[in-house]
């Protein structure tokens, strides 16, 4: 067969098509490291870590500073419960809170004839405002800490009054039987009691009676406090 010149060309061609593919494979494969390919997946996998850890230590951050506000809370409520327990002391003694413990019952009640007698001889049979008010005032004098007439709580500002026929106790009218109540020491209760007014109604025949009992229950003053006059006076040291 004969050759023609472009056989040599086309063969010349080729080996140099085939030896720069070489010469640029060997090049390749002489830049490829594995190692330097294992060393870049685990730089983007602590990238990766990097990036979570960060995102946690803010999550810490945010929930410690929770934390602190909360002890700040706590503190702040740890130093206002002398305050709270001094306020619901005062409001105990101030009569703004029910009550329960051991004391007695009195019950006053008209006489039967109230209802048939005149109006001018009906006074004579009937529970009036003075006979309430001293038997409280007994009650005090014994020492009784807390006291109600019909559910009405007594405390420093009361005022028991009549108006016309009517006794009102803290502005609330009251109708009989009158029931009043009182905690403290039962037996030194009734010793006093029963040495004044209510003796005097029970030997005039009203139909009175007095019950010492375990839990007596009285509810809280449903009033409230106004001074029109009095001012505080701020306390100096060393004046009273």
């Amino acid at each position: 067969m004969k050759l023609e010149k472009w056989h040599l060309s086309i063969t010349l061609v080729c080996l140099l098509f085939g030896t720069l593919f070489t010469s640029n494979l060997k090049t390749q494969l002489q830049d490829f490291n594995p190692m330097a390919a294992r060393n870049e997946g685990l730089v983007n996998i602590i990238k990766t870590q990097e990036q979570k850890n960060h995102e946690l230590e803010t999550e810490i951050t945010g929930i410690r500073k929770s934390i602190e506000e909360y002890q700040l809370a706590t503190a702040a409520q740890t130093e206002l419960e002398p305050l709270q327990e001094e306020l619901e002391r005062l409001r105990f003694l101030s009569g703004l809170t029910k009550v329960s413990g051991p004391g007695i019952v009195i019950t006053l009640n008209d006489q039967d004839r109230a209802r048939t007698a005149t109006a001018e001889e009906a006074n004579l049979y009937i529970i009036h405002y003075t006979s309430i008010l001293y038997i409280v005032n007994d009650l005090r004098a014994a020492g009784a800490e807390a006291i109600s007439v019909n559910n009405t709580r007594i405390v420093s500002t009361s005022d028991i009054r009549c108006a016309g026929n009517i006794i009102l106790v803290n502005t609330h009218r009251l109708a009989p039987p009158y029931e009043i109540r009182a905690i403290g020491n039962p037996q030194l209760m009734e010793e006093v009691v029963r040495s004044g007014e209510f003796t005097t109604l029970e030997l005039s025949k009203f139909p009175v009676t007095l019950q010492v009992q375990d839990d007596v229950v009285i509810p809280a003053y449903k009033g409230s406090y106004t001074f029109n006059y009095a001012t505080p006076i701020e306390s100096k040291e060393g004046v009273d």
